[in-house]
């Protein structure tokens, strides 16, 4: 009783003291009613008889039970002081107990008390790694159709709650003043493309003009070239009359040359008939000389002979100059006639010259006409293509215009549609906010009705920032599995992760989550709370113990752990996660250890336990539906238990040895 209070007070708990304790089991009860009032209240009556306390049991947790009789005055000041000393005796005994190292307490019959527990054996397992959360049902999208256009209802198509699908009409609005809008855009953009189409006309007729223009620009542009063409051509006659003149220049100079060779012949064949002519006569004086001699007969007749012949040469010799001279007289006359010709043909060069250079100045002349009347074409030209680019301008003027008015004929069809209102999404209809003969206004903040999507359907939770990282790891492997459950249904409803927040939450420090989730049959509801779990991997070979066995403590989580000598030892263990009443024990234990699971309240570091049966908790059940009546014979049960422990009549205990 005194380790239970001890145990208590350290842990900062009230002490509680069972019925059990209150009984004494080897000695008959002595009780003692003891008070802490002021000595002249406390004066009470006192049954005793025994004035002794059992060491076992403090002093507040014994009552009276029975009567004594009534005792001296002297008597009940003495009872009252000792009962004073008592206390302070048992208080004493109690601090010290509990500043003293725990040891395990005998019972009176001098044997360590025995607890029973149930015990369970730690196991492997296959389990998944996951994180749990509470989550909130949401839509996938919530949309508030709203009037596009102003006017009377004048139909709704559904009913409150009813699923809709994206494009069925749910609202008309009374279209009388969008279809006159339609109407009179429609004129307008009749009348702008009549404008168009005369600017176009005006445009060809112009196109035309300028084409025209164009073509006479060719033809002059023609003739420039014709005329240069014919200007070339005249002064390549003219190079050639020059080139004629310089050759004929040359035949004339050469004549003049040959004359005067001719002429040096004539005077050098003059010379050498005058020197043969000389030697003539000289050679003829000899002959005649010698002929003299010979008929004088002082020669012979070879000699005379020789020279007459010598003087016929001679004679010949001059005939013969004189021929020559006759002939280069003849040739310088014809070298006179020719250069007299030469120089005629000179002069027709000349005259040609003259003739083609005239012609190339009057080409000239035709080539500035032929150009000024290019010119002439090239700003008529410009003239046609500054009114082809105002035709243009007209045009596009009137395709603007025309745009402008076919922009204004899609509007007031646009605003005509928007008197049929169309379900933007497939989902369930919430409240109908308007009926038949209501005038809504365009550009409200009032919706018609509201749609939202509810299959699929959303489930948003948050978890711990510090499971980020594991969040991340898994989800590159592929889509991580998402479960709920909710209050009614306890069957899991699975869907995937489809979306981690950006972002963590300062205030909270969780990041947000999103699960999609077939909703098909309706179970999953907007707004509605349930029971997220999301599942990261598998975790195998995983020890696990059942949940209630974990304790915690002042220095964290622990177990008992069964030992082979029937006591418990007290092992600090790290938890990883509770999944369907196990918890995943990551550090502290083996596979085949035996936990206790029940009855740890009353055990400590190497306490004495005894391993519930079926029996035991059949009896467990018993005492529990009995009365307090029933504490002598649990009480009998214990004595004999303790009595004789290893006796092979005791059913209730259970050995681990030899379960």
């Amino acid at each position: 009783m005194i380790e239970e209070i001890i145990s208590d007070s350290r842990n900062g708990t009230r002490p509680k003291v069972s019925d059990e304790n209150l009984k004494l089991k080897e000695q008959p009860t002595h009780n003692v009613e003891i008070v802490s009032q002021t000595p002249k209240d406390a004066l009470r009556e006192v049954f005793q008889e025994d004035p002794t306390l059992p060491e076992s049991e403090p002093a507040e947790s014994v009552a009276a039970k029975q009567p004594t009789e009534k005792v001296l005055a002297k008597g009940r000041i003495a009872l009252f002081l000792l009962g004073l000393l008592l206390v302070g005796g048992l208080g004493f005994l109690v601090w010290q107990r509990s500043t003293a190292p725990q040891a395990e307490k005998p019972s009176r019959r001098g044997r360590p008390q025995i607890t029973p527990v149930t015990v369970a054996t730690v196991t492997k397992k296959t389990v998944p790694i996951q994180l749990q959360a509470i989550g909130n049902v949401q839509s996938s999208s919530t949309v508030s159709v709203t009037a596009q256009a102003s006017g009377r209802i004048t139909g709704v198509y559904f009913k409150k709650g009813q699923e809709v699908k994206k494009g069925q009409l749910l609202f008309s609005i009374d279209d009388r003043s969008q279809t006159a809008s339609i109407q009179q855009a429609q004129g307008i953009v009749a009348k702008s493309q009549a404008q168009v189409q005369q600017a176009t006309a005006n445009l060809s007729k112009d196109q035309g003009v300028v084409e025209q223009a164009r073509a006479t620009l060719d033809k002059d542009r023609g003739i420039v070239e014709q005329a240069k063409a014919t200007l070339q051509k005249d002064q390549g006659l003219v190079e050639q009359a020059k080139t004629t003149l310089k050759k004929d220049q040359g035949l004339v100079e050469q004549a003049k040359m040959t004359l005067e060779k001719d002429q040096g012949a004539v005077k050098q064949a003059i010379a050498t008939l005058t020197k043969d002519r000389a030697q003539a006569q000289y050679a003829e004086a000899q002959s005649q000389r010698y002929a003299a001699l010979y008929e004088q007969g002082v020669i012979s007749q070879d000699q005379a002979q020789q020279y007459a012949t010598s003087s016929r040469a001679a004679a010949a010799t001059v005939d013969l100059d004189q021929q020559a001279i006759a002939n280069a007289e003849t040739a310088v006359k014809s070298d006179r006639i020719g250069i007299a010709n030469a120089e005629s043909v000179v002069k027709g060069d000349l005259v040609a010259i003259a003739n083609a250079e005239t012609a190339v100045k009057s080409d000239l002349v035709g080539i500035e006409n032929a150009e000024t009347a290019v010119k002439s074409d090239l700003v008529g030209i410009e003239n046609a293509r500054a009114v082809v680019e105002g035709d243009r301008a007209a045009i596009e003027g009137s395709q603007a215009g025309l745009s402008a008015d076919g922009g204004a004929l899609k509007n007031a069809q646009v605003q005509s549609s928007y008197t049929k209102v169309y379900a933007p999404i497939d989902g369930r209809a919430g409240n109908i906010l308007v009926t038949i003969g209501n005038v809504v206004q365009a550009s409200t903040d009032k919706p018609l009705v509201t749609i939202s999507t509810i299959n699929p359907i959303q489930v948003a939770f948050s978890v711990p920032e510090s499971n980020l990282p594991d969040i991340q790891k898994y989800a590159d492997n592929g889509k991580l599995k998402v479960d709920v459950t909710f209050a009614g249904n306890n069957r899991p409803i699975s869907g995937t992760l489809s979306f981690v927040n950006n972002t963590v939450d300062n205030a909270t420090g969780s990041i947000q989550l999103i699960g999609d989730f077939n909703n098909a049959d309706g179970k999953l509801f907007p707004g509605q709370f349930v029971n997220t779990t999301l599942t990261l991997s598998q975790q195998p070979n995983a020890i696990v113990v059942p949940s209630q066995a974990v304790q915690t403590g002042p220095n964290g989580q622990f177990v008992f752990v069964a030992q082979e000598d029937d006591t418990v030892e007290n092992v600090p263990v790290v938890v990883s996660n509770t999944i369907n009443g196990l918890t995943v024990i990551k550090k502290g234990l083996d596979a085949g250890d035996e936990v206790v699971t029940d009855g740890q309240a009353n055990l400590v570091d190497g306490s004495k336990i005894r391993i519930k049966t079926a029996a035991d908790a059949k009896d467990n059940s018993d005492k529990t539906k009995g009365n307090n009546s029933d504490t002598s014979g649990a009480k009998e049960t214990g004595v004999k238990s303790g009595g004789n422990s290893n006796s092979s009549e005791n059913q209730s205990w259970k050995s681990r040895k030899n379960p």
